[in-house]
């Protein structure tokens, strides 16, 4: 399942309905204010909170929706809120919070000092289960992204340098690869996504 698949991509801006800053009449304008807000919430969450410790049990359903909440709930009534609506991807809304509860169970085990799982698979894991479930109205895989890079950066590595697919000539190639990635996922097989994360973080070195 993909959805916002893009890095920076942005709200798509037919349904406005929720929008809290009524300035913000084009696209372009809630573009750029969602690209603030985004970046705050990296410095507040990535750049100036303390590591998140391995071995706590830091990926919270609390968290998860602070997480968004930061990056969406200045300019969306939604942010922040799991959604109430049924879409064509996502799990149902009344197993949002259930299927949470268990990716975080889940992520608990594979982050564990004891787990042989590699960085890049629990990264892989974790992007892929939160946009299965996307429990928010919109700015999911963006969401995931910022998680998964908080999780990189709690391991001590390298945040991944996610491409910007709409500002490059091969876009459409590196998001067909992204949706191919996700969809082998869907059916059990992550080899492809970990390797599209691991390329990501080559890409940062």
């Amino acid at each position: 399942m993909t959805d916002d698949s893009q890095p920076l991509g942005a709200t798509p801006g037919g349904d406005i309905s929720g929008l809290l800053l009524g300035h913000l009449s084009t696209q372009a304008s809630r573009n750029a204010a969602e690209a603030e807000a985004i970046d705050r919430a990296y410095v507040k969450h990535l750049f100036r909170a303390h590591r998140k410790k391995r071995g706590t049990e830091w990926l919270t359903d609390e968290f998860i929706r602070k997480v968004h909440a930061d990056m969406f709930g200045t300019i969306w009534e939604w942010g922040g809120q799991y959604r109430q609506t049924k879409l064509n991807i996502g799990v149902d809304p009344h197993l949002i919070r259930e299927q949470i509860k268990l990716l975080a169970g889940d992520f608990f085990s594979w982050n564990e000092a004891t787990s042989i799982m590699s960085v890049g698979e629990i990264a892989a894991r974790l992007q892929h289960r939160l946009t299965q479930i996307h429990p928010f109205l919109n700015g999911n895989g963006r969401h995931a992204r910022l998680l998964t890079d908080i999780f990189f950066h709690s391991r001590h590595h390298s945040i991944p340098q996610w491409p910007q697919i709409q500002l490059m000539s091969q876009g459409n190639e590196i998001r067909g690869q992204y949706i191919r990635a996700m969809k082998t996922a869907d059916e059990g097989d992550l080899t492809k996504l970990i390797r599209f994360v691991e390329n990501c973080l080559e890409d940062s070195n």
